[in-house]
């Protein structure tokens, strides 16, 4: 018996970036709902961010937001921060990168990028979320998360060098295909599904999960039925209780589909 289904949103439901979600999911959604199983959006983006995707029901369902630091999931909330030390050395570090890359700097309902960086702020309208240029990066408090752009992908010596430096105090994990996000130690969106959970009495057994990017292991895990789309990275799909089809033939919702055909 199901009662709990989390999905991730970029490259799993909607492209990157996308907040056009294929409205026959809230059809499907709300019908699983009414079978008594709890429906969670779960995204490295802030969870505003993820609201605007699942707008004509966003105060119907649970989230996790970036990357399982932000957690609003019905009296299951928590928020927990990188803290400001570790933040700003962090900062520092990531801005002695070259012109290619950017970063952002995330807080629950609130986004701050250099202000200097025009175009990184320009492809970040896609995603809907409040944004607020600043002239000093480094000088922010209770940030969440952060997250490294680079249009191509950051390139695997500067992931291995970032993970090397930043690990034992950090979690350091790609999100998706331009991402790389760091957040608190511990925080990740699988023991975020662990809090929710627990809070609501359901295990592992009772889960099912999808998702398309390192960023989504930990969820994967967390759930006896991981489902990654096809075009999911590798790690994942070794993970995955099964790999089903494409996020452009929106796999995820037929898969729903199914799943609610068995609930009858």
């Amino acid at each position: 018996m199901i009662k709990l289904i989390v999905s991730d949103v970029d490259d799993t439901l909607v492209p990157e970036g996308s907040v056009d979600l294929n409205p026959e999911y809230f059809d499907v959604i709300r019908k699983l709902q009414e079978k008594g199983v709890i429906f969670v959006g779960a995204s490295g983006r802030p969870i505003e961010g993820v609201k605007i995707a699942f707008a004509p029901m966003k105060d119907e369902i649970f989230y996790i937001g970036d990357n399982g630091t932000d957690i609003a999931a019905g009296e299951c909330v928590c928020t927990n921060r990188l803290g400001d030390e570790n933040y700003r050395l962090l900062a520092e570090d990531l801005l002695k990168l070259n012109e290619e890359y950017d970063f952002m700097s995330c807080l629950p309902g609130n986004v701050y990028v250099n202000e200097q960086s025009k175009e990184f702020r320009k492809m970040l309208d896609s995603y809907g979320f409040a944004i607020t240029e600043v002239s000093d990066q480094v000088d922010l408090n209770d940030i969440t998360k952060v997250s490294l752009f680079h249009e191509g992908g950051v390139p695997e010596e500067v992931r291995t060098s970032l993970k090397e430096k930043w690990s034992d105090r950090m979690e350091v994990v790609i999100a998706g295909r331009v991402w790389l996000d760091f957040t608190a130690k511990g925080c990740n969106k699988g023991n975020a599904l662990a809090m929710i959970q627990e809070a609501y009495g359901i295990t592992p057994e009772e889960t099912v999960a999808f998702g398309n990017a390192d960023n989504d292991v930990s969820m994967i895990k967390q759930a006896k039925y991981g489902y990654a789309v096809a075009d999911a990275s590798e790690k994942l799909k070794k993970e995955a209780y099964e790999v089903i089809g494409s996020m452009e033939d929106d796999a995820v919702l037929t898969k729903l589909k199914e799943i609610l055909d068995e609930l009858k």
